[in-house]
């Protein structure tokens, strides 16, 4: 009975349809590690397949949670958050052409990071999870014209002991790991963690000291309204990711693969073979202390959807390399500080065009190009106060070092390496 409520659940909510997701973010419910909403290297530990509980546990089926995290972001020069010229997401120094006054100090106020999401059945062998957050990233400061974001949409089911399959828009397969901090939805994204969401069919086999996950998934969103290139011509991306447990922590190798189409059905179409591999280690030598560690290396897999730097063309291929450490010491119960640094490089710079493009008649607009960034690394140091075990105050400080492609017109007028420094701070309530 509790089985069939719970597929009658399933289907009422649609959760199965799954929307596109227009932008990137990871995280967890707070600074510290690890949470429930932190994605890990494994899936959530699958349950045996057993009896249907009693009746009177039904109200056990719905499990709502959620993260409210209010932040203040300062800077001293212009940043950027996914290529937008604004602070909502910071992920590298301001591209000088197409931000506003990009040496002037500037400030904001968000709260568009939070999310809020539910579990069916967490615990079961059949169960579904949804979530949202509230980020645009084309809205600098949006106060109540934030709207909400589908981040997960998934059905797993574990079919035998140790056996899963999940079917949804979830984290990729490929690179799981994120990095502490306070900015869950910038996260060294576009400078050393490349992995993102996808919508995709996996498979998990879970030992006790291993596991071995597999995955069919669609190779990038499409926001338009037509079908294009990647529902007619591209081929389902392939992934694969193997991790050995040790204690609390974990060591891994995934990759991802995939062909994908140029300039799809004119004259000069190309198909090009679309990469990724990633070395990843989540470690825990005592119980205060926490190391997460990524190595990158790809082809072309910005357009794959994933937040790196090597965006291909009809006419190349681009490759890049990079990776991420986020390191976190507890001091006290109440009291912790962490740091990070990541980092991501494209091997051959003159392939990178830029980013955006200056109309005759306007203002620079974003191209839809690609990150056009040669490199982008930051450095970010935090402290955190929990004076209760679902809330924490931060304090992080950044520093980003960034180097955009300039058009040709532009490039004697600006400097295309960004240094930039800021701070972020705010609260972050997990329930």
């Amino acid at each position: 009975m509790k089985n069939a409520r719970l597929a009658a659940l399933i289907l009422s909510g649609g959760i199965c349809s799954a929307t596109h997701a227009l932008a990137q973010t990871p995280g967890t419910g707070d600074a510290t590690p690890p949470s429930a909403t932190q994605p890990a290297p494994t899936p959530t530990p699958t349950p045996a397949v057993a009896t249907p509980a009693p009746a009177e546990n039904d109200e056990n089926l719905f499990r709502f949670y959620g993260t409210l995290t209010p932040r203040f972001v300062m800077a001293n020069s212009a940043m950027e958050s996914f290529s937008q010229p604004n602070e909502s997401a910071v992920t590298a120094a301001g591209n000088p052409v197409f931000s506003n006054f990009p040496n002037e100090a500037r400030h904001t106020f968000q709260v568009a990071q939070s999310r809020l999401g539910f579990w069916l059945n967490e615990k079961g062998p059949l169960r579904a999870q949804v979530e949202i957050d509230f980020v645009d990233f084309t809205k600098a400061t949006p106060t109540v014209a934030s709207l909400p974001r589908l981040r997960i949409a998934h059905v797993d089911y574990t079919f035998l002991p140790g056996h899963t399959v999940a079917l949804g828009q979830d984290w990729d397969l490929h690179a799981p790991l994120n990095p502490h901090g306070i900015n869950l939805v910038g996260a060294l994204f576009q400078g050393g963690n490349t992995g993102f969401m996808r919508q995709q069919f996996k498979y998990f086999y879970t030992a006790p000291d291993f596991e071995l996950g597999a995955a069919v998934g669609f190779p990038a969103p499409n926001v338009g309204p037509k079908d294009a290139g990647f529902e007619i011509g591209a081929l389902p991306t392939l992934a694969v990711r193997g991790t050995y447990k040790f204690g609390k922590s974990r060591v891994g190798v995934s990759a991802l693969a995939t062909r994908i189409p140029f300039n799809f059905r004119a004259p000069d179409e190309r198909h090009a073979t679309a990469f990724a591999t990633a070395l990843f280690s989540e470690l825990a030598p005592s119980d205060t202390t926490h190391i997460r560690v990524e190595l990158n290396f790809g082809q072309n897999t910005a357009n794959l959807g994933m937040l790196s730097l090597s965006q291909g063309r009809a006419a190349t291929d681009v490759q890049d390399f990079g990776g991420f450490i986020s390191v976190r010491q507890v001091l006290t119960g109440m009291h912790a500080i962490y740091g990070m640094a990541g980092y991501q490089k494209v091997l051959d710079p003159s392939k990178v065009v830029p980013s955006y493009d200056t109309p005759a008649t306007g203002a620079a607009t974003l191209s839809g190009t690609g990150p056009g960034l040669l490199h982008n690394g930051s450095v970010r140091l935090g402290y955190e106060l929990k004076p209760h075990r679902k809330l924490a105050f931060v304090l992080e400080g950044f520093l980003f070092q960034s180097h955009h492609r300039l058009q040709a017109a532009d490039a004697p007028n600006f400097d295309p390496d960004r240094t930039a420094l800021g701070l972020e701070t705010g609260a972050i309530l997990s329930f």
